[in-house]
């Protein structure tokens, strides 16, 4: 079974960028809203980047559905315009559904993360081309 849903988190508060469009899919398991809406409560903490014009892709897959103690599969892929893409996966193995939160959890603290390292990088040089052009 696989589905699929656009959604767009809502804007958080005090924010001026947009809200990332999101596509969260689920293989070999059911819809879940919940599922559905910690990705999009995931997804403001990507609202701090000046990343505009990027889409998401989530796809939570359950593997070995059939024993008691499945393997959830989380997979996140960020793409912005005109960089690379970011990318992350993350599995957790439960008898629970908890599992598959943990996963979601992980998968975003990494792809924040290399955003930060991106970001970083970006602000040293803009201060030394700065620094350089006002000496």
């Amino acid at each position: 079974m696989n589905t699929s849903k656009l959604t767009t988190p809502a804007p958080s508060t005090g924010t001026a960028t947009a809200a990332i469009p999101v596509n969260v899919q689920f293989r070999h398991m059911g819809e879940s809203k919940r599922v559905t809406w910690l990705v999009n409560q995931m997804m403001d903490k990507f609202s701090k980047f000046p990343i505009s014009g990027s889409t998401a892709t989530v796809v939570v897959d359950e593997t070995h559905h059939k024993e008691k103690k499945g393997v959830f599969q989380v997979k996140l892929k960020l793409s912005v315009p005109g960089e690379r893409l970011y990318v992350s996966q993350s599995h957790e193995q439960t008898g629970m559904h908890d599992g598959v939160y943990t996963a979601i959890a992980d998968v975003f603290d990494n792809v924040e993360r290399q955003l930060i390292k991106r970001h970083g990088k970006r602000a040293r040089r803009r201060a030394h081309k700065a620094y350089v052009e006002a000496a």
